[in-house]
C-alpha cells in the first residue's frame, strides 16, 4: 500500500514536470509580475529558523602552504559577480546575501539572478543550474530528472580552511495546483557536495559528491594547471584550471558509462571563478557547450574572508 502511495505520488510528480516542459517551450515571455510572485512565495514560506552564529569563514588563518587557499576565495556577504555568455550576451549575477540554518549549521546564501536577454519585460526561464555537477540537481525519489532542465534561485554553501561545501539550494519548480506558473521549492542535497577542497594544487583531485543510490552517479574535479592567463571583460587574470567530471552508470563494461564531457573552471585567487565552460549533455543528446565569463565583480572592502 505505501509503495503503491510513493509511485502515485512520483507519477503526480513527473506529470507536473512535463506539464511544466510545455507551457515552457509554448510560453517564452514572462512578465516581470511572474517573477515578483514567486519571491513573495518564498519570503512566506521561510521564517525565523533559530540561525546559529556563523563560524569558521571570517577567521581563516593566513595561508602557510602553497596553492590555493580558503581565503583566497571571497565569499563575504555583498559579494556579488557578472557573468556573460560569450556567444548570446546573456548575463546573470550572483551575489552572496542572507543566511539560512541548514541540518543545524549557518549557510550563506547565494542568490542567482534570472538571465538577462535585452528586453525589460521577458523573463528568460532558461535554467542555471550548471553551477556544479553539469545540471544533476534536480531528483525525483532516487533518480535525477533528465531531460529538461530548472532555474537555480539560491544556493546555501558554507566555508572552512579546508572545503567549501553546498548543502541545500531554491529551484524553480511548477506550481502543484497550476503546473502553468513556478514557485521556489526549497531542497537538499544529499550528500552535501564539495565544491571546492583546499588547498588546491595541480594534481590534486576529490569527489564532489557520489549517488549510490538507484543508478550511482559520480562528479570528482581535478586541478589540471595554474598560471594560466585569461582574459575577460573584468580584466586578465592568472588561474587555476579546474576541471569537473561526471560518471552516470556502474557497468563493468566501460563503453556504456556515461562520462559527460569535463566542466572547466579558471578560478583567480582574491576574486573566484572567472570563467567557466560546461556542456549540457545527456546520451540521447550532442553536447552543447557553453562559455560563461567574469563581466564585472564587486567584493566589499574590507576583504577579511
Amino acid at each position: 500500500m505505501m509503495k503503491s502511495c510513493q509511485q502515485s505520488v512520483v507519477s503526480s510528480q513527473q506529470e507536473n514536470l512535463m506539464a511544466f516542459k510545455r507551457n515552457m517551450h509554448a510560453t517564452h515571455r514572462k512578465p516581470k509580475a511572474f517573477l515578483l510572485m514567486a519571491i513573495l512565495l518564498f519570503l512566506v514560506s521561510c521564517g525565523d529558523e533559530g540561525l546559529i552564529d556563523p563560524h569558521g569563514e571570517t577567521t581563516l588563518p593566513p595561508p602557510e602552504t602553497r596553492g590555493f587557499q580558503a581565503i583566497d576565495l571571497p565569499t563575504a556577504p555583498g559579494s556579488a559577480w557578472t557573468y556573460v555568455n560569450v556567444d548570446t550576451n546573456q548575463e546573470f549575477t550572483m551575489r552572496v546575501e542572507g543566511t539560512r540554518d541548514i541540518s543545524g549549521t549557518t549557510h550563506r546564501q547565494l542568490t542567482i539572478s534570472e538571465l538577462t536577454t535585452g528586453d525589460p519585460d521577458q523573463f528568460s526561464v532558461e535554467a542555471i543550474d550548471h553551477l556544479v555537477a553539469n545540471a544533476y540537481y534536480l531528483r525525483i525519489e532516487t533518480e535525477f530528472f533528465d531531460g529538461f532542465s530548472f532555474p537555480i534561485f539560491a544556493t546555501y554553501f558554507f566555508k572552512t580552511s579546508q572545503a567549501l561545501v553546498e548543502s541545500a539550494f531554491d529551484m524553480y519548480l511548477p506550481s502543484v495546483d497550476n503546473p502553468g506558473f513556478l514557485r521556489i521549492s526549497h531542497q537538499k542535497h544529499f550528500p552535501p557536495r564539495r565544491l571546492w577542497d583546499f588547498p588546491l594544487e595541480v594534481g590534486k583531485e576529490w569527489v564532489v559528491f557520489e549517488k549510490t543510490a538507484g543508478i550511482p552517479v559520480t562528479v570528482t574535479r581535478y586541478v589540471v594547471s595554474n598560471n594560466e592567463q585569461v582574459t575577460v571583460p573584468a580584466g586578465n587574470y592568472s588561474t587555476y584550471v579546474v576541471h569537473e567530471e561526471v560518471v552516470y552508470g556502474d557497468s563493468p563494461e566501460p563503453s556504456v558509462f556515461l562520462i559527460s564531457p569535463p566542466a572547466i573552471y579558471w578560478i583567480a585567487p582574491s576574486v573566484g571563478v572567472v570563467q567557466y565552460r560546461y556542456s549540457r549533455y545527456r546520451a540521447i543528446d550532442e553536447p552543447s557547450s557553453q562559455t560563461f565569463a567574469l563581466k564585472s565583480v564587486y567584493l566589499p572592502p574590507p576583504n577579511t574572508d
